[in-house]
C-alpha cells in the first residue's frame, strides 16, 4: 500500500515537471519580456532582454530535465523495492505453511489410555 502511494506521488510530480517543461518552451517562442521571483513574504519582477531570457530558459530546462531524471529513478526504485518485497512475502507465506504438522486426532470411541 505504502508504495502504491509514493509512487503515485512520483508520477504527480512527473507530469508537473512535464508540464512545466511545455509551458517553458512556449514562454521560449513567445520570448521572454520579464522574470518574476517569489519568496515566502514578497515578489520581484525583473525586466529581461532576449539573450538573458534565453540563458534562463537553458538554466530552467537544464533543471527540469535533471528533477525529471531524479524522478524517473525513484520511480523506478520504488517499484524494485515493492516487486522485492512481494517476492518476498511470497516465499514467506509456503514456507510458514510447510512447517504445519497436523497434529493425531483420536477417534471419538477411541480408548484414551491406547
Amino acid at each position: 500500500m505504502w508504495y502504491s502511494k509514493q509512487l503515485r506521488q512520483v508520477r504527480r510530480a512527473r507530469q508537473a515537471a512535464r508540464a512545466q517543461q511545455h509551458q517553458l518552451l512556449e514562454m521560449e517562442l513567445e520570448g521572454i519580456v520579464a522574470l518574476t521571483l517569489h519568496s515566502a513574504t514578497r515578489t520581484l519582477t525583473v525586466a529581461t532582454e532576449r539573450e538573458v531570457g534565453v540563458q534562463v530558459v537553458e538554466a530552467l530546462r537544464e533543471a527540469l530535465r535533471d528533477r525529471r531524471q531524479v524522478l524517473k529513478t525513484e520511480a523506478r526504485q520504488l517499484r524494485q523495492d515493492w516487486q522485492g518485497s512481494e517476492t518476498l512475502r511470497a516465499r514467506k507465506a509456503p514456507l510458514s505453511q510447510s512447517f504445519a504438522v497436523p497434529l493425531p486426532v483420536a477417534a471419538p470411541d477411541a480408548d484414551p489410555l491406547l
